[in-house]
């Protein structure tokens, strides 16, 4: 298995770790009378027809421009279902469920909203250095004060896509505004995958074919365990599984193993498998929140070796280097880091280090293509963008990047 990730550079486009790159979008137009839809927390809907549901996800088959997809979605994301058939319309009661809770006791908790649209299953605890937050009756730090809120008193609550206060509903059956940024994802063991019927038949069946047992790596994993951990973030997936692994198991993990022992992880993991970690995270990880602020706010440690500054970076590849001279991808993630401060001869120079070690290394063509980009020279970039193409035709980004270039060349002078 490969720790490899092969970035795309110059915009925004969302990938797996594994350089597959998958692009998702929630709300996906199904042009039938009969299609289902699912309400996320996060405000978006999925449409189109859901295929089997468990006590703890959904999964849904929908139609894109480049076919079907089926995408499992956890019930704790799930505000409600609308059917096709009305009879089978009801809401959907997330499943995060606090030891408290009933179905940690062997019964369902009731899956009618109140009023406000809670569902009596907390989702959330407090994450603030005195202990507790104070629980607002409006939208304001100087609204009145409705209780506190103290460490480790999991609670319910709801909270829009960049929302700066998310509602909050106690145990004890008060409400009020919280500010998002003192609100942490609670997770319990339970929260795991069991079986296909959670995780979705897609990542069921291409673990099984890496001869990984999922649900067991994902548990052992959750404990910390450093062997299952490396195995678990470097697991072969796509399409569907990989958009499942990232934006709905993942997290769960992370949280289950606790920002100590995830830190002590990864310091003694190399620069490209961590930056690895977080790749997809914007597909919609730790989600209605922002993945890189969420994960800065609540795993302090672990984010500063995650998303460490630039001089570390290029410290840590250099040491990797060092170690080992003949390592064209260290050469290519030094570059990468170099790129993105937009140091371009220098990259360019690691960039052609890489291709030197490894004249099959596409991602390092395809990197160098954009620094050349950068630097207005169109020429050796389109070059470069074709020899990626050549070495890995299946990537249809590479495809999009020399598209892109050639758009820029007619648009900005070449430079001589």
């Amino acid at each position: 298995m490969t720790e490899q990730v092969n970035h795309r550079m110059a915009r925004n486009r969302p990938h797996t770790r594994l350089g597959l790159w998958v692009i998702f979008t929630l709300s996906v137009a199904i042009y039938s009378v009969s299609a289902d839809t699912i309400l996320l927390k996060s405000g978006d809907t999925v449409k189109g027809q859901i295929t089997s549901e468990s006590d703890r996800s959904v999964t849904i088959s929908t139609e894109t421009s480049t076919g079907k997809t089926d995408k499992t979605i956890a019930k704790s994301e799930i505000v409600g279902i609308t059917r096709s058939s009305p009879a089978d319309n009801k809401p959907e009661a997330g499943k995060n469920p606090s030891e408290e809770s009933s179905s940690k006791s062997g019964e369902k908790p009731d899956v009618t909203p109140d009023a406000e649209g809670f569902y009596g299953v907390p989702d959330a605890v407090i994450d603030d250095p005195d202990g507790y937050v104070n629980l607002r009756k409006e939208k304001s730090a100087d609204s009145p004060i409705v209780a506190k809120v103290k460490k480790d008193e999991p609670f319910e609550f709801q909270c829009t896509q960049n929302a700066t206060w998310c509602k909050v509903k106690l145990a004890s059956g008060l409400t009020g505004w919280m500010h998002y940024s003192r609100i942490k994802r609670y997770y319990t063991e339970k929260d795991l995958p069991k079986g296909p019927e959670d995780s979705g038949e897609e990542i069921d069946e291409q673990t099984r074919q890496q001869g990984v047992n999922y649900y067991e790596v994902s548990r052992a994993a959750a404990r910390g365990d450093n062997k299952a951990l490396k195995t678990f973030f470097t697991l072969g997936l796509d399409g569907a599984a990989a958009e499942t692994q990232i934006t709905s198991i993942e997290e769960v993990v992370i949280h289950l193993v606790g920002d100590d022992k995830f830190a002590e992880f990864l310091r003694q993991q190399p620069p490209g498998f961590r930056q690895g970690i977080k790749g997809g995270w914007e597909l919609g990880t730790f989600s209605p929140f922002d993945p890189k602020e969420y994960f800065r706010q609540h795993f302090p440690k672990s984010a500063k070796i995650l998303f460490p500054d630039y001089h570390q970076l290029i410290r840590d590849y250099t040491d990797t280097i060092k170690r080992d001279p003949k390592d064209s991808e260290a050469y290519r993630q030094r570059g990468y880091t170099e790129y993105g401060n937009d140091d371009w001869d220098r990259a360019i120079g690691d960039f052609d280090r890489a291709i030197e070690l490894d004249p099959n290394n596409h991602a390092a063509y395809m990197n160098r293509a954009w620094a050349h980009a950068k630097r207005a020279e169109y020429g050796a970039a389109i070059k470069d963008i074709r020899k990626a193409i050549q070495l890995q035709p299946n990537e249809p980004g590479y495809q999009h990047d020399l598209e892109e270039i050639k758009a820029l060349q007619t648009t900005k002078p070449e430079r001589r």
